[in-house]
């Protein structure tokens, strides 16, 4: 069910849920508080085995589980309200009264309404209708697309709990005395997005002397989309000297996270990058908004 947009998963399941109340109610005539049970039952029945093999969030459940419940509780208390009235005043006019009719549309709307929000929020805009409604951003001015959706990853996320801080701070300062230089660059800049470029790393230690034999590896995150997120391993060219083709689908400024490993030593080190792209014959080139691109040993 995660595969269906939460618009039609919940606008269908709505509509099945007043189709079975009126089944129940007009041709099993079981009565509005009867078929509003049975309605209910048999949508729980239906639902929850699926929530359960397809779970898509207990966001998503809450919303199907209240409006499948709501729809046939409501009902049944305009049915049952109408069937007092029917006993106590004899036989009423055919129809169903405005009010109720006003309150199952309401319903209805609102459904719609919610699924639009947690569909936006979860997964994200269609490209031309965020270009309407959301503020123009650097990216579009590069023919980029804007990205509305929220994809969990925190950029530099130093909201770490007292332990994993302590460790962190631990690995740092033997970081800091171990003295290794890591320096990072393009060969033939600067990089254009989706074509191959190469990016070399020296690796030095305090002393100067190059670190043969090490492992590197390079993290590219785009904040703005983890999909995107490109994880590249470097191959020793000479000595101490790393290198990869490295080829980034998005114009603009990218995290990087390096990480070189040498016997049981592991040096981390952060920075960014910027790809560029042609506008108009123009290349372009979106800067960053922490600053050049660098390496540093935070």
């Amino acid at each position: 069910m995660n595969n269906y947009p939460l618009v039609t998963t919940l606008g269908l399941g709505s509509l099945l849920a007043f189709f079975l109340f009126f089944v129940f109610f007009k041709l099993i005539r079981l009565g509005g508080k009867m078929s509003a049970l049975a309605t209910a039952a048999c949508m729980l029945v239906v639902y929850v085995p699926l929530a359960v093999i397809y779970w898509a969030g207990i966001d998503v459940f809450a919303i199907h589980f209240a409006f499948y419940m709501m729809i046939p509780y409501g009902l049944g208390i305009i049915t049952g309200v109408h069937e007092e009235r029917r006993e106590k005043e004899g036989e009423l006019k055919k129809g169903v009264h405005w009010i109720p009719a006003l309150i199952i549309v309401f319903f209805l709307s609102i459904s719609v309404v919610d699924s639009f929000i947690i569909s936006s929020a979860t997964s994200g805009l269609d490209h031309s209708l965020a270009k309407v409604l959301l503020p123009k951003a650097k990216s579009d001015e590069i023919s980029g697309n804007i990205s509305s959706q929220f994809t969990g990853a925190v950029s530099n996320n130093n909201q770490d709990e007292e332990k994993q801080f302590d460790e962190y701070v631990d690995k740092l300062n033997i970081q800091r005395k171990r003295g290794w230089k890591i320096t990072g660059k393009w060969v033939n800049p600067p990089p254009m997005v989706n074509q191959p470029a190469i990016f070399t790393f020296t690796a030095k230690d305090k002393d100067g002397v190059a670190i043969k034999g090490a492992t590197v590896t390079t993290d590219f995150r785009r904040a703005s989309d983890m999909k995107k997120d490109t994880f590249v391993t470097f191959t020793e060219a000479a000595n101490g000297i790393y290198s990869a083709s490295i080829t980034l689908p998005l114009a603009g400024c990218w995290d990087m996270k390096v990480l070189v490993k040498k016997g049981g030593d592991e040096h981390e080190i952060k920075g960014q990058t910027e790809i560029s792209t042609i506008v108009d014959g123009k290349v372009v080139t979106p800067e960053c908004l922490e600053g050049a691109p660098e390496l540093d040993d935070r």
